[in-house]
């Protein structure tokens, strides 16, 4: 769906969504249709394992990494486990929520599992509806910056490639600068049900997460990368969580990183929250971006406030 569209519908000055987000077009399911979160992680299931040449039933571990679940209990992952074919007691499955790096944070999951013998094959799904909780009504900068999408990944050991290391930190003192506040305890629907409702949106403030990102950010990646024995100019390809059209550019002018170095899918897809680094990872390789025996570097931010990096060889 363009930008102009979703102003003629929202009742918007004609160029204003472009002008504030840099979002040209991004997907909109049809989630109280056939496109629900689960439809489009098992679509985008069944293309990982096909392109693994992998059978669902070799599976000994499936992950469901998003922000948001189909519904609060029980978690996404035992739909993705039912929607392939698999019987009960197939295999182990589990949820992660560390919002837009939650894919991140379960290949991380997943490496352990290989490495300590406990899976031998894993698959990670990334399935995101922002659209059902886009604040239109009082901030469209912030809803305009989102879209709809799905993604997955199929892991397993392999020699000579893979995962050299990952880095996690958390920053809770910018816990507020993006949020969801309802669906838990903290505010239930049948304690305050207007209140509730009000709430139901999708809040951030863009400036909060900068500041923390702006001075904060360079250091975690250095030492990163300190760590793993690479410096910025050593990674062939950059793959940043795909936040929006101008923290992309700010990436790229703070790491001195030129367009070829990373893949930005933000003018056309959005920010697809946890879905967008494994998203643009798929896409980089379908383009062509990353050779065999590449450097990549996946990177981002995410609610909470965290950051986090996964260095691996392709």
């Amino acid at each position: 769906m363009t930008s102009e569209q979703l102003e003629q519908r929202y009742g918007l000055e004609p160029g204003s969504l472009v002008a504030s987000t840099g979002v040209h077009t991004r997907y909109i399911a049809d989630r109280l249709g056939s496109e629900t979160q689960v439809a489009l992680g098992l679509q985008a299931a069944r293309s990982a394992l096909a392109k693994a040449d992998c059978a669902a039933d070799s599976l000994d571990l499936i992950i469901a990494a998003s922000a948001v679940p189909q519904q609060l209990i029980p978690g996404t992952a035992p739909l993705y486990q039912h929607g392939l074919g698999l019987a009960d007691g197939a295999c182990q499955v589990l949820d992660v929520n560390t919002t837009c790096l939650s894919a991140l944070t379960a290949l991380d999951i997943a490496a352990s599992y290989l490495e300590t013998g406990r899976a031998r094959r894993v698959l990670i799904v990334s399935s995101e509806l922002s659209s059902c909780a886009l604040p239109w009504h009082n901030a469209p900068e912030v809803a305009g910056l989102f879209g709809d999408g799905a993604a997955a990944w199929v892991v397993e050991l392999a020699d000579e490639r893979g995962m050299v290391g990952s880095a996690f930190q958390s920053f809770p003192s910018a816990y507020e600068a993006c949020q969801l506040p309802v669906g838990g305890t903290r505010n239930a629907p049948h304690d305050n049900s207007a209140l509730f409702l009000e709430q139901a949106y999708f809040q951030m403030s863009g400036d909060a997460l900068f500041k923390l990102v702006r001075s904060r950010f360079a250091a975690f990646l250095d030492g990163f990368l300190e760590r793993v024995g690479w410096s910025r100019g050593d990674v062939d390809l950059f793959i940043p969580h795909q936040a929006s059209p101008l923290s992309l550019l700010h990436m790229a002018r703070a790491f001195q990183v030129r367009s070829p170095r990373y893949i930005d899918i933000t003018r056309s897809h959005g920010n697809q929250i946890a879905a967008s680094i494994p998203s643009a990872f798929a896409l980089a390789h379908e383009r062509s971006m990353i050779k065999q025996g590449a450097r990549v570097l996946m990177l981002g931010t995410s609610a909470g406030v965290q950051f986090g990096a996964v260095a691996l060889i392709a």
